[in-house]
């Protein structure tokens, strides 16, 4: 079976049909993908990439651009390398009122890190250690979970920002 990477521009032919002949190919593509002719596929950063320019450009609500990325990841024949975090996001997305991005990298930690209980303590003393070395700073991130809201006081995530 033939396999195809897509990228954005694929994805907004197919989504705005904005540039006819291309949307025409990218919605043959789909079709051919849904019979089971061609595999298409993309990674996680395309769909960021995707939710960015339909948030910020198109200023599509955001059930609007969740239904359209839903749909897309669903769609047999065609895969979002990564993926697996895509409902949790999307979820967050829409009910916590966060940057996509903020949503997937919630969702990555909780479905890695902390879907088992995490020592803070451990986390803690190695971002200490790191706030010595090439470290410009960190901060702390609380936890996005369906058990915990938004404004949770127990820190959940480290996130370091490093200079090289």
């Amino acid at each position: 079976m033939k396999k195809v990477f897509f990228d954005t521009n694929f994805l907004l032919r197919f989504y705005l049909d904005d540039i006819p002949t291309q949307a025409l190919k990218a919605k043959r593509m789909v079709q051919a993908a849904k019979k089971g002719e061609i595999l298409l596929a993309t990674d996680l950063i395309v769909i960021c990439e995707m939710v960015w320019i339909m948030d910020s450009f198109d200023n599509l609500e955001k059930e609007v651009i969740s239904v359209k990325i839903t749909n897309l990841y669903r769609t047999p024949g065609v895969v979002v390398l990564n993926g697996d975090i895509l409902p949790d996001a999307l979820s967050m997305y829409i009910t916590k009122n966060i940057d996509f991005t903020d949503a997937i990298v919630a969702s990555a930690v909780n479905l890695t890190w902390l879907s088992s209980k995490t020592d803070m303590t451990f986390l803690l003393k190695k971002a200490e250690s790191m706030r010595d070395s090439n470290v410009v700073s960190f901060s702390l991130a609380r936890r996005f979970s369906k058990h915990s809201s938004i404004n949770s006081s127990a820190p959940s995530v480290i996130l370091f920002w490093i200079v090289e």
